[in-house]
């Protein structure tokens, strides 16, 4: 063991982001099961739990920092024509009217120039990692509501996994190619 804060070679920032992730865990089981004692395992217990999921993994990601690199990031040349049938881009100005847009972009660090493309590309891999993720964990809590007979739980677990994790994967990609494209002509002008 080294004095100097390290632990068998674990860098302390590491350590708080295992912390964080068990932690959390536990954090997000006790929020689901008070949901579920006071309003029972339907809509609310759901929602309680994706929200208290989403804070757990946006604070995991921010301490851990993820590389996200490697060709699953990639978006292929079929994958924006697949999301635009799958009515991707309904569901971003559902997200605008909704004012999500605006939570969203105070957190990006998309400047609104060209330099700003390769940060917001990260931003929307960021942003895909998290919500895939939670569609993970909600789809299996979903089958593991339904093995132990709670239908309701399931399926308010299943259609929330859709609507809040399913689709913003979809749509991150979606605009990932756009940020792409973009970032491809503005490098051509050089």
């Amino acid at each position: 063991m080294e004095l100097n804060g390290r632990l068998a070679g674990v860098k302390p920032r590491n350590r708080r982001a295992t912390l964080l992730l068990l932690l959390g865990a536990v954090a997000v089981i006790g929020a689901g099961a008070a949901a579920g004692a006071l309003f029972g395992y339907g809509f609310a217990f759901a929602w309680v739990v994706h929200f208290a999921s989403m804070a757990w993994i946006t604070g995991w990601i921010r301490q851990a920092q993820p590389a996200l690199s490697g060709g699953h990031w990639r978006v292929r040349p079929w994958e924006p024509a697949l999301y635009r049938r799958l009515g991707v881009w309904w569901y971003a100005r559902l997200l605008r009217r909704l004012g999500w847009e605006r939570v969203v972009r105070d957190q990006r660090s998309f400047d609104g120039g060209r330099s700003g493309l390769a940060a917001l590309a990260r931003d929307t891999r960021r942003s895909e990692f998290a919500h895939q993720m939670l569609a993970f964990l909600g789809l299996g809590l979903a089958g593991a509501a339904l093995l132990l007979g709670a239908r309701g739980a399931a399926g308010w677990l299943a259609v929330l996994t859709v609507l809040l994790h399913v689709y913003p994967v979809l749509l991150q990609r979606a605009l990932r190619a756009r940020v792409e494209r973009a970032a491809a002509t503005a490098a051509e002008r050089i």
